[in-house]
């Protein structure tokens, strides 16, 4: 996949995208049950993790790439500069500059200096030209980096396109001030959170119905880049219980889970541990891909309200 999450002329379906046997009476087989336990309305296990061993564990990261040589440790601070600017080029000019270059790892939002509107190896993500992008800024919270997120009735996102890796464990900590109180990510008209992070997934587009075929060639067409087969997101929700599995309004090649819901932990840190290919299973009822790109989006641009959120770092192992 050349990984870039461009929409400039599509809207409602297309625009969602970017994120995407027969039994017998008595016990049903252990397929049958799978099915029954996923999709929309299955409910997810929990995922909060203890935040100081969230910490242990990203600090534990962070020494193990300082160790590693070669293409697998993280690229030199210029280098990912480098990268956002051919991102940006490419963003302005469409087909005419590469696509950024593909990472092997995430880059760690607290290996980055605050102050920079653009955290290195981040690429930005419009979800149409149309709307107003949110704002996104490395800033110092408890003396460490993190990214500040702050959307007025706006919806842009940020994403790393990857080297195409197979799913593991995904680890992440975020910080809502603002629940979306009129949000609700089942309808169309409210579909926002103050916080979302996306994972981008390969697979057999052949395998997909005409409908969805259709789409993804039209979003081809006029974006000039391919869309991923599925995309799964973990969102902050305002209605839906945590655990909920809830399909986008648009198109059912867009997952969500509801890993925070509420305002009981508003103004927290939390910190999660997923592993993507059990909540991929819940969320698709399938076997997973490989990962081609994750992403962090804050949007209001469907209830037209405000929202100030934070990501702390997201890393696999």
């Amino acid at each position: 996949m050349a990984a870039r999450f461009c929409l400039p002329a599509l809207t409602g379906v297309v625009g969602a995208l970017i994120l995407a046997g027969c039994g017998t009476l008595g016990t049903p087989p252990q397929e049958q049950v799978s099915a029954v336990q996923s999709g929309p309305g299955a409910i997810a296990a929990p995922s909060a993790i203890d935040c100081g061993r969230f910490a242990a564990h990203i600090e534990a990261l962070k020494q193990a790439s300082l160790s590693e040589t070669g293409a697998s440790a993280d690229r030199p601070a210029e280098k990912l500069m480098a990268a956002n600017a051919a991102g940006a080029e490419a963003e302005s000019l469409t087909d005419a500059v590469e696509p950024p270059p593909l990472l092997a790892r995430l880059p760690l939002f607290s290996s980055a200096p605050a102050g920079s509107a653009e955290p290195p190896g981040w690429q930005p993500w419009k979800v149409n030209r149309n709307k107003t992008p949110t704002r996104y800024t490395l800033t110092e919270v408890g003396h460490r980096t993190v990214l500040h997120a702050e959307a007025d009735s706006s919806a842009s996102g940020l994403y790393v396109p990857l080297i195409s890796r197979d799913p593991g464990m995904l680890n992440w900590t975020w910080k809502t001030r603002d629940v979306i109180r009129s949000a609700d990510n089942a309808q169309a008209p409210r579909e926002d959170s103050p916080l979302r992070i996306f994972v981008a997934f390969d697979g057999d587009k052949g395998s997909l119905s005409l409908k969805d075929q259709l789409m993804y060639e039209m979003a081809r067409l006029t974006t000039g880049r391919e869309m991923p087969y599925a995309t799964l997101m973990y969102v902050w929700g305002s209605r839906k219980p945590e655990g909920s599995v809830v399909s986008n309004p648009h198109t059912d090649r867009v997952r969500m889970i509801v890993v925070d819901s509420g305002t009981a932990h508003a103004n927290e840190w939390r910190c999660h541990r997923r592993d993507l290919s059990e909540d991929y299973r819940k969320a698709f009822g399938a076997d997973p891909g490989k990962v081609l790109a994750i992403g962090i989006m804050t949007d209001t641009d469907n209830t037209r309200s405000h929202a100030e959120s934070w990501y702390g770092d997201i890393a696999f192992d």
